[in-house]
């Protein structure tokens, strides 16, 4: 990680607020895409790439989950929700979610949602 290698406390800070931030948009995104979508909330799938930050912040992620009132089960259980039978039949040119490619097969107008940092990510710690 770059900003670990130059000791810049201040960018790892934004990192660790920004990481959490960015998780609870994106919680609460899928959160109204599933009520669109299906009218109730899906038992949902995370896809999570560890690295090292990433492992160093699972901790918190799990804290943002629970405090959101998620509970962990088998992905087994989580595609046994009738959500999963669904086929949008849609392709989409950057891929995305089953919520996304149902929000598209079905006309549906995405809800306002903040924009991810990434060019804030892409210029720290240069």
């Amino acid at each position: 990680m770059r900003c670990a290698a130059k000791n810049n406390q201040q960018a790892i800070a934004w990192l660790r607020s920004s990481y959490i931030e960015t998780a609870r948009q994106s919680i609460e995104l899928d959160q109204k895409l599933s009520r669109l979508v299906f009218s109730r909330d899906i038992k949902y799938v995370m896809l999570l790439h560890l690295g090292g930050f990433e492992t160093v912040m699972l901790p918190k992620l799990l804290d943002l989950l629970k405090e959101k009132g998620f509970r962990l089960v088998t992905l087994e259980e989580a595609e046994s929700d009738p959500a999963y039978q669904s086929n949008p039949n849609v392709l989409l040119k950057y891929g995305g979610t089953l919520l996304d490619q149902m929000m598209v097969a079905r006309h549906l107008t995405y809800p306002p949602a903040s924009p991810k940092p990434l060019k804030e990510l892409d210029a720290l710690c240069q």
